[in-house]
């Protein structure tokens, strides 16, 4: 009687084990869907890190990518997070990294460092995940 009971138990904790496992198979994983504006700013990001490459050595500069304008109007991860604070720096973000193609060459370095200040003041209230990455962005004193 005894080997049948303990027969039985290690079946049923067999048994439940590999209904665990198969609920596991059958549950979809959940992924992330980034915002218009995660986008976006991983774009700037991207971007920011070749032209600071292009500004210390000299070299000539891509192009403003007008899609940079979009930060006035592309999807918040949080949309309760667009206030007046974000909109004049969002503002002040395109008028800095456009003085970085209108500027005289000794001035590049110095509006391209502005825009990307603006970034962190930016993210210090909201977001301050990136802000030591952005950091990494900022030339140092040539």
């Amino acid at each position: 009687m005894r080997k049948i009971f303990v027969f039985i138990s290690l079946l049923i904790a067999f048994q439940s084990c590999n209904l665990k496992k198969e609920n596991k198979k059958t549950q979809a994983p959940i992924m992330y869907k980034p915002s218009e504006m995660a986008i976006l700013m991983r774009g700037m990001y991207e971007f920011n890190k070749i032209v600071k490459t292009q500004i210390i050595n000299k070299d000539s500069l891509l192009p403003f990518p007008e899609e940079f304008v979009n930060i006035h109007s592309a999807v918040l991860t949080d949309k309760f997070e667009r206030n007046d604070e974000f909109d004049s720096l969002s503002k002040k973000f395109i008028i800095y990294q456009k003085a970085i193609y209108t500027s005289k060459s000794d001035s590049i370095a110095y509006f391209f460092n502005q825009s990307i200040n603006t970034c962190v003041v930016c993210h210090e209230p909201r977001c301050t995940g990136p802000i030591p990455k952005i950091k990494k962005l900022l030339i140092p004193e040539m």
